[in-house]
């Protein structure tokens, strides 16, 4: 009998790493295989660009994106497939932990595949997982620091809090918004029995490697005059859509996928009051903490996406039990979580054909649903995003070849935005354009880059503004695509001349924050 018992366990624990290594592969093809579609998103360029300035910071991020993007420039090169490759492995990895954690609460493989297919379908998750950006590693990050206290926690043993501190530092470089998880875990672990890690060595340990990796950014930030505050000062101003606590809440259950939100609410009950969660339950804690924090500060919705994996594999394993009392509920549940998951999966990753996409809004149409205070478009801003940047480039070439070759030696393209001067750098030169510049962002501490300012093609900026330092403002051409956000399109292209005073005299006046 005995050894019947564990030839099952055994069985189990096989059957086990098969899900989680078919889950692994399902997740990373899902995102892979639509890496091609659409084009290179806004913030992906500008990654790119900032993987040709490395520096210790920058104005609107730390650094480690920037180090990422460099190194898949650098191994994969850089096509869509290539920069979004390290991922869509990200995210497979994200999925699998989230199911070894539904194992670690005591579930068995109804709940791994519960869990994992709730975190691999929701909306958010599906998103972030085939793009070059901070969000798409922040997931995992968050979940691994939640772990290694845990098991830190548990032996206390050395090499666990050095992990610990590795990973949390990593956490920290990538998005400062790991500041605000790490602050409201140790606040929630101060309420619990974890609270004796205090004491120890190894968390004191933990917390002296995280300062030391993020030191260096943080001696960035203070000698440019903290500019990441101003970015977030200036964001929640002008830029961001504020909800209230009904809508801030109710977005995080469409985020999540609807059909899931059961099995996330249930983890996160569990994690305060079951037994078998009890050495996560200051994370449940935490979750109330965090919401409540962003809640109050006026965050973007999706900033709290991140800590839902945990509250997915807790969640999973209870509701195991409950599902086998009913009949073909172990299977109807998932099967509903996979159909209704697809269904709604081409509102949050390019799994469409453009025109495709068109007539599927006539179905499901959620642009109303905005994190950023812009006028909709023909399709969702994060697919408006990833579009219209070969018009625009192809737009300003037959601007630049207009010029005469004098001209084009000295010339150089003023932007509005990051995006707008990283396209340009990255798909620019195939076309003969000169260099951007533009004071927005990172893009100013780049400064004019050697340009004259004798001939300077403009984008985005209107024909008075530019006629205070120009002495003649033409127009040249104009930027038209169906699908970018209005806010975006019909740009008039000027060609100025006859400057006004030196462009270094005037540079600083460009500097944009936000």
């Amino acid at each position: 009998m005995l050894h019947s018992r564990e030839a099952a366990s055994q069985s189990l624990v096989d059957r086990s790493i098969v899900l989680a290594a078919f889950a692994a592969i399902a997740s990373f093809v899902m995102h892979i295989s639509v890496a091609g579609n659409y084009g290179y998103q806004r913030d992906e360029l500008y990654f790119i660009s900032c993987a040709r300035h490395l520096a210790w910071g920058y104005v609107d991020q730390p650094p480690l994106i920037a180090v990422i993007a460099k190194i898949s420039l650098a191994l994969f090169g850089d096509s869509l497939y290539a920069i979004r490759l390290l991922p869509a492995i990200a995210a497979a990895a994200t999925v699998v932990v989230t199911g070894r954690m539904a194992r670690r609460f005591g579930g068995g493989l109804v709940a791994q595949a519960l869990a994992m297919i709730g975190v691999a379908l929701a909306p958010f998750f599906l998103a972030v997982g085939n793009l070059l950006t901070m969000n798409a590693f922040e997931p995992l990050l968050w979940l691994g620091a939640a772990y290694l206290f845990v098991k830190a926690d548990e032996s206390d043993r050395i090499a666990l809090w050095t992990t610990l501190g590795v990973v949390s530092g990593l956490g920290l470089v990538n998005k400062y918004s790991m500041f605000f998880f790490l602050g409201s875990c140790v606040v929630a672990i101060a309420f619990t029995p974890s609270r004796r890690s205090f004491a120890r060595p190894g968390f004191a340990l933990a917390i002296a490697i995280a300062a030391a990796i993020v030191a260096p950014t943080l001696v960035w930030q203070a000698q440019h005059g903290w500019p990441q505050l101003v970015v977030l000062h200036d964001a929640a101003a002008a830029k961001n859509v504020v909800v209230g606590p009904f809508a801030f809440y109710a977005q995080q259950i469409l985020m999540m996928n609807p059909l899931a939100a059961p099995m996330w609410i249930a983890g996160l009950v569990a994690l305060v009051r079951a037994p078998q969660t009890r050495a996560f339950r200051w994370y449940g804690i935490a979750y109330v903490i965090l919401s409540g924090l962003y809640l109050v500060l006026g965050a973007k919705v999706y900033y709290l996406a991140p800590i839902y994996p945990v509250l997915f594999a807790a969640g999973a394993a209870t509701i195991e039990t409950q599902l086998a009392r009913v009949r073909f509920a172990t299977v109807a549940y998932p099967a509903l979580l996979l159909v209704f998951g697809f269904a709604i999966a081409p509102e949050a990753y390019p799994l469409l054909p453009l025109p495709t996409f068109l007539r599927y809004e006539h179905v499901l149409d959620f642009r109303s649903i905005k994190m950023e205070k812009h006028p909709v478009g023909r399709v969702p801003q994060h697919f408006a995003d990833m579009l219209g940047w070969n018009t625009l480039v192809a737009s300003l070439a037959r601007a630049n070849d207009a010029l005469s070759p004098s001209e084009r030696r000295e010339a150089v393209i003023l932007t509005h935005d990051y995006g707008q001067a990283s396209a340009i750098d990255f798909l620019g030169p195939k076309l003969g354009l000169p260099r951007a510049i533009s004071g927005h962002n990172n893009y100013f501490l780049y400064g004019t880059r050697e340009a004259s300012g004798r001939v300077v093609l403009a984008v985005g900026y209107d024909e008075s503004t530019l006629g205070r330092e120009f002495a003649t403002v033409e127009r040249v051409g104009l930027f038209r695509d169906d699908y970018v956000l209005p806010d975006f399109n019909n740009l008039v292209i000027y060609k100025c001349t006859h400057p006004r005073e030196p462009i270094a005299a005037w540079w600083p006046q460009m500097r944009r924050y936000i």
